[in-house]
């Protein structure tokens, strides 16, 4: 049987620990996750680490917490949000972030960003707070908890305790005010009275920064409880936090972490998170600031040069956009599987992620409709080809209002990263001026999907910005033709972009495409529900859908048709049999690679 905990426990009894003093900031969480911290890491004996910074943790909690609002608001936040970030992104050293601003990249050992990396979370548990005594046995084991109450009345009291009664000094119970909120700190102990906290309000307040929280007062009040351990910095943390770019061998392969935690955290640098209307993201795991797009065409390109040896030579730069059906998740293993493959081909990777999840918000929108549709009488009998049929026109008509706004918004948010003031498109084209240029750069465009509608935006706006395109390599693009007849066409037949390249699916695949099957057994492509419903129920040229794109070719001149390429999987250049498959398909992502580098590609039909 386990020995049961002491009487009494002060963890920084011995510990060179001072409380922190927020001041005017409301970044409770972050100080208090901060002590915790620190007193974990003076605890584990490693004397030589400076304190973490509260500004990081703070950052990061605004960054995943569950609370509406702008994140660059300082307007407090949650444990949970804390915790979360503190697992996704480590946390740096006080130096190096000092003030609730972010900093911005340096790539060397005064990076925040690398710094932290050395600092992982361990195992962590939420508590629960209720139970004294498995908060006592946590303490016990670990030695501090990271906490959060209603913080009362009482408290304020703990900046005018007269110097005599400031040793042992209990917080006054006082019942919470409907205009009260909450306070995080750390609990460092407990004895027969309550739990013993620090708090991050400066030593004048309470015994030196100290308080007791009495156990009815906690019960009363409490909020939240979590218990952590500090993560082990393995050689591969400590190889991250040392690399200024993606890491490579001596063969210049680039080598990613496995894990998608520290994956995500090694392609973020090149990644241009975009939200609603094309404005950078403040969330998640990839929440990008303007600083970031800035480091990542000035200092990870030259870091890209120096690996390669490319300096003074012109270098390829290749910008991705990924399709509509996508989440964050999805876009990030799509990001892990091209950025370290193009940069190692020597293709400096730019990705662009607009957090579009189409597909999830089409089917959760449309449950009802199909449940009506559902309910209406079908046909009995007959092939099963003409009941598929039936059955796929039926969905389409049913699903073209719904459908069509929602395309509508993915289309316009397509529009926005390149038209809307402080879109990602238009903060990369400001950072690039003078970087991405005719003589310093060769520029590539790949897009997936709904990616073909971005990046069709790109070239109409760059273009007149003065930006030239040496290849556009497109995925079953799910552009118009008629948008792609005015943004791109003008551009092939100036010179502007010099060859086209695209792939997509057989007619029979698209007919037999089964990643749309989870909306209500639709049986056609993602290409032809969008044809045929996505624009109003008007049915529309498609460019990704190969009839359309052979029938808009023989409307265009020669001199066009020569700058443009196209062909139709499953053959040797890509494997996929669906919509979806092409970002995935290695056959894809290696023939995409061949024609930005304009290599024979052999096997490759016409």
């Amino acid at each position: 049987m386990a020995k049961a905990p002491p009487a009494r426990v002060n963890s920084l009894e011995g510990l060179q620990v001072r409380p922190l003093n927020q001041d005017k900031a409301n970044a409770c969480t972050g100080f208090a996750l901060s002590a915790c911290i620190n007193i974990l890491l003076r605890r584990a004996e490693r004397v030589d680490e400076t304190p973490v910074s509260p500004f990081m943790l703070y950052d990061m909690a605004r960054r995943y917490d569950e609370f509406p609002g702008p994140v660059e608001k300082d307007t407090g936040s949650s444990l949970r949000g804390a915790m979360k970030g503190w697992y996704k992104h480590g946390v740096c050293g006080a130096d190096l972030w000092r003030l609730l601003e972010m900093p911005a990249p340096t790539l060397d050992k005064g990076d925040w960003w690398l710094d932290a990396a050395r600092r992982p979370l361990g195992a962590y548990y939420r508590v629960d707070t209720r139970s004294v005594t498995d908060m006592h046995a946590a303490i016990h084991d670990v030695g501090v908890l990271y906490a959060s109450a209603i913080c009362h009345g009482g408290w304020d009291e703990g900046m005018q305790v007269a110097s005599s009664e400031r040793k042992g000094w209990a917080i006054p119970y006082r019942k919470a005010a409907p205009q009260d909120g909450g306070h995080a700190f750390a609990i460092v102990g407990y004895d027969q009275r309550g739990f013993l906290i620090l708090n991050s309000w400066g030593n004048q307040w309470g015994d030196g920064g100290l308080a007791v929280l009495t156990y009815e007062d906690w019960l009363e009040h409490a909020m939240d409880c979590w218990v952590a351990q500090l993560g082990v910095p393995t050689e591969q943390h400590l190889e991250i936090a040392r690399s200024a770019s993606l890491r490579t061998d001596t063969s210049g392969a680039v080598r990613v972490a496995a894990d998608p935690v520290l994956r995500n955290r090694e392609i973020a640098p090149f990644v241009i998170d975009m939200e609603n209307n094309g404005g950078l993201s403040r969330t998640g795991d990839f929440r990008t600031h303007e600083s970031d797009v800035k480091a990542l065409v000035v200092d990870h390109l030259r870091q890209f040069r120096q690996t390669y040896g490319l300096d003074g030579q012109v270098v390829d730069i290749a910008i991705y956009a990924h399709g509509g059906l996508t989440g964050e998740d999805a876009a990030a293993r799509t990001a892990a599987k091209w950025i370290p493959a193009l940069y190692q081909s020597r293709i400096f990777p730019i990705f662009l992620m607009w957090e579009t999840d189409l597909f999830s918000t089409v089917t959760n929108r449309c449950r009802d409709l199909v449940s009506q549709l559902m309910a209406e009488p079908r046909p009995t009998a007959g092939l099963r080809d003409q009941i598929r049929r039936f059955w796929n026109t039926r969905l389409e008509r049913t699903l073209a209002e719904p459908g069509s706004w929602l395309w509508d918004e993915m289309k316009q948010n397509a529009e926005a990263i390149t038209r809307h003031p402080s879109s990602g498109g238009r903060i990369l084209y400001e950072a690039s001026r003078g970087i991405i240029a005719p003589g310093q750069a060769r520029l590539h465009l790949i897009g997936h999907s709904a990616g073909a509608i971005v990046h069709s935006h790109v070239v109409q706006a760059m273009a007149a910005a003065g930006w030239k395109f040496e290849t556009i390599n497109f995925m079953a693009p799910a552009v118009r033709v008629d948008t792609f007849a005015t943004t791109v066409v003008p551009q092939l037949k100036a010179g502007t972009v010099k060859r086209y390249h695209q792939l997509h699916l057989g007619e029979e695949m698209e007919q037999q495409d089964a990643t749309c099957r989870p909306l209500c057994g639709y049986g056609r492509s993602l290409l032809y529900l969008v044809s045929e419903s996505f624009e109003h129920g008007r049915q529309t040229n498609i460019l990704g859908i190969a009839k359309h794109y052979d029938a808009m070719l023989t409307g265009l001149d020669a001199g066009v048709r020569q700058r443009m390429a196209s062909w139709s999987a499953p053959m040797a250049g890509s494997m996929s049999t669906t919509h979806g498959g092409f970002d995935d398909d290695d056959r894809a992502l290696e023939t995409v690679i061949k024609l930005i580098r304009n290599e024979p590609i052999g096997g490759l039909p016409r």
